[in-house]
């Protein structure tokens, strides 16, 4: 008898049906809030002129509220899900471990270093609430039917986004005013973020999206035109988000992709042909955009190759001749370098240095006096930049949990996305169907789940992107169903065998 492993597990008599529709409720619920969170705390901020007299915002918090409520609620109906089902036992594989040795690793870097046990907590949470979502699709076990809403829902606001970053391209400033968006950097600079606070966040939810559909395509028989239609949608939505980080992550997964597959090359450069025009596009037609490219490249050359200047102390010299400029994360790793050779192995502790955590506990947390001796009277110096926390996630995470933090965390990404891989690189026919979800492995959310860690983690080189509120929730819903569709499959294929044996 044949048994397809993608049928849904019959579940036992006592298995609570209830607990499972209030995990997918508020899976479903905190979906849609990172997504709209960005824009909902400006819409409801409290609008002012700045020092200046231009328009500013004190950003909402009750959506960050809900938000981080909406965690807590679904942290603990998984809980209660591995315990009703018995089945705490399955959370031995070596992610697991990897992630419990991470948690400590970063816990003893906090204690030495001196934070608190609050501010450890609220640290890890921050480094992890986006797996939470993996662990509750691991308690769900969902079938496609229950997974195919929330792709939808995704994928359509990605969609919107990327149809409004296009009128804020052309449009210019009335097509962010008319959002309620208060800030017009990014309009000055042409840059289109849709419905998101940032152009990197358009970017990168642009740049899963065209992950998933680059994966699909290369697995099913027949794409029809209205998919390469949306396809081309997303990648100009990535493209006026003028994100290079995102741009650059996406043709790197492209050839992780060329890897994998080894198959349908004339697909996998079609797509490749068609973003990399599109891509371009924005740099040709606007002005702003050439500029603000050719600023950032002359800023981080300036960062590299000249010396410093002015200042004391050991750390990076701090007036720049005028009309010189610096790329400033390049001058923040510059100073992070010497922060790491001063204490390597677990940094200066989880929850106290540049991220949304340290900014909260201590908006002065680059005086720490352990900074101003290692750098100089200026401490860890911020360059006039606007933003004040360091928008580089993994010298965020080295400077504060060391280089055994970051092997630990690199391990624990490895033992994550390792099955997602072997899983991505089986060779065979095509499925006998091309319906979206009919495919009896769904190869290509295993190619997705792949390219995607492969996106977050290059990105994550100029951007906090694996800790910011929309991405990781994103990413480990895709890894986290990965994760159940091989399970289930290796399952079904053991079965299969067992009932082999048995006839033979």
């Amino acid at each position: 008898m044949q048994v397809s492993v993608l049928e849904p597990e019959s579940p036992p008599s006592n298995r609570p049906r209830p607990l499972a529709v209030a995990i997918l409720v508020v899976l479903g619920l905190l979906l849609v809030q990172v997504l709209f969170e960005g824009w909902l705390v400006t819409l409801f901020g409290f609008h002012h002129p700045n020092e200046y007299g231009n328009p500013a915002v004190d950003p909402a918090e009750w959506p960050k509220t809900i938000k981080s409520g909406l965690y807590f609620v679904l942290l603990a109906l998984t809980a209660l899900k591995f315990t009703v089902d018995r089945t705490w036992r399955t959370l031995t594989t070596k992610a697991d471990i990897a992630l419990v040795v991470l948690g400590a690793i970063m816990a003893i870097a906090g204690l030495l270093g001196g934070s608190s046990a609050v501010l450890i907590g609220q640290a890890l949470f921050v480094y992890f609430r986006g797996v939470i979502v993996f662990y509750a699709f691991r308690a769900l076990r969902p079938n496609w039917s229950q997974v195919k809403p929330a792709l939808w829902i995704g994928g359509a606001v990605v969609a919107v986004s990327s149809l409004i970053g296009l009128v804020q391209f052309w449009v210019g400033h009335p097509a962010y005013t008319a959002l309620g968006w208060v800030e017009m950097k990014w309009a000055g600079e042409n840059r289109a973020h849709g419905l998101f606070p940032h152009p990197n966040d358009l970017g990168h939810l642009a740049g899963l999206m065209v992950l998933a559909l680059v994966s699909w395509f290369m697995t099913v028989e027949k794409v029809s035109r209205r998919w390469w239609a949306l396809y081309a949608l997303i990648c100009l939505g990535l493209s006026v988000a003028q994100s290079r980080q995102s741009m650059m992550a996406v043709f790197a997964a492209f050839a992780v992709i060329a890897l994998l597959r080894r198959n349908r090359w004339r697909r996998l450069i079609s797509a490749g042909v068609i973003f990399t025009l599109l891509s371009a596009l924005p740099i040709a037609l606007s002005q702003e955009n050439r500029e603000n490219l050719a600023y950032r490249m002359g800023g981080v050359f300036n960062a590299l190759l000249l010396p410093g200047w002015g200042g004391k102390g050991k750390g990076p010299h701090r007036v720049p001749p005028e009309g010189i400029d610096r790329e400033v994360r390049v001058l923040y790793i510059t100073q992070g370098v010497q922060l790491i050779e001063d204490s390597p192995l677990l940094g200066f502790g989880v929850g106290q240095f540049g991220g949304i955590v340290a900014v909260k506990a201590d908006p002065q947390w680059n005086m720490d006096p352990r900074f101003v001796e290692i750098l100089g009277p200026d401490g860890f110096y911020m360059y006039g930049f606007e933003a004040v926390s360091v928008d580089v996630f993994w010298l965020h995470l080295i400077v504060e949990a060391g280089v055994i933090g970051l092997l630990a965390y690199l391990v624990w990404l490895y033992f994550v996305g390792s099955p997602m891989f072997r899983a991505a690189r089986r060779r065979g026919p095509p499925a006998q169907t091309d319906r979206v979800g009919t495919d009896p492995a769904h190869h290509w959310i295993y190619i997705w789940a792949a390219t995607a860690l492969v996106f977050a983690v290059l990105t994550a080189a100029w951007s906090p992107v694996l800790e910011d509120p929309v991405f990781p929730p994103l990413l480990f819903a895709v890894l986290g169903f990965g994760w159940v569709l091989r399970q289930r499959e290796q399952r079904a294929a053991s079965q299969t065998g067992s009932q082999i044996g048995g006839r033979g």
